[in-house]
């Protein structure tokens, strides 16, 4: 599966720590999976009873009900709940990005029309502000989860972001001094802000109006301005 070899392919490149493949490693159960479509119908089913109530139902008892397996079927591929959400949330991110390619490839513009045109209506079909607030929500009680997503699926991905903003310094479409990671920290917290903590109802159209303000706001206003004069936006 197309998630499953780009997730390999990354932790090969040691986006992650050895601490953190270890913790991983164990964490998976060794068997492997029998049928990609059973792999997908557990994850599938792990992602919906999590969004729709949490952790407390998503147990593997539920989940196995959900995906019409036996309990037995997910031990055999994973051993905690915390690295089967993992997955599925990491599954959910890479199917919805797999058609631009790997991250650290892209062309700083094609990044750019991702995040204006395909981020807010991903945003709003994927429920977002739900999805986050039950991924934070669920810190107190299985900080393991977090620590595993972030590990498998969101440190690769901040590595491969900050080869483009590298790229994009580099070629002047940024400036010199501004320090990649604390880009992504102030893009993601700023995100947080808008989906989490101001009320009201998400709109595709709001959304990409958000995406392009805070774009310019952290210094890539002409790069954007570029994209949409060649979508023929303003």
């Amino acid at each position: 599966m197309i998630w499953r070899n780009r997730r390999l392919r990354l932790v090969k490149e040691k986006a992650l720590t050895e601490a953190g493949r270890n913790k991983v490693q164990k964490a998976r159960g060794r068997g492997r999976p029998r049928d990609p479509r059973t792999d997908a119908a557990i994850l599938d089913a792990a992602l919906k009873l999590f969004v729709a109530s949490g952790l407390d139902g998503a147990s593997f008892e539920k989940i196995a009900r959900e995906a019409g397996v036996t309990r037995a079927t997910i031990y055999r591929r994973w051993s905690s709940r915390e690295t089967l959400i993992a997955d599925a949330l990491g599954r959910l991110k890479e199917n919805a990005e797999q058609d631009f390619g790997p991250w650290e490839q892209l062309p700083l513009e094609t990044l750019i029309g991702m995040m204006i045109d395909h981020g807010p209506r991903a945003w709003v079909e994927l429920d977002a502000r739900r999805l986050l607030a039950r991924i934070i929500g669920s810190v107190p009680d299985a900080p393991d989860l977090l620590e595993i997503y972030w590990e498998v699926h969101i440190a690769p991905r901040r590595a491969a972001f900050n080869i483009i903003l590298e790229r994009a310094r580099s070629e002047g479409a940024l400036s010199p001094k501004t320090d990649a990671d604390m880009f992504q920290d102030m893009f993601s917290g700023a995100l947080m802000h808008e989906l989490l903590l101001k009320p009201g109802a998400k709109s595709e159209a709001g959304l990409r109006d958000y995406f392009i303000r805070l774009l310019r706001e952290l210094g890539l206003g002409d790069a954007v301005e570029h994209y949409l004069r060649s979508t023929r936006r303003d």
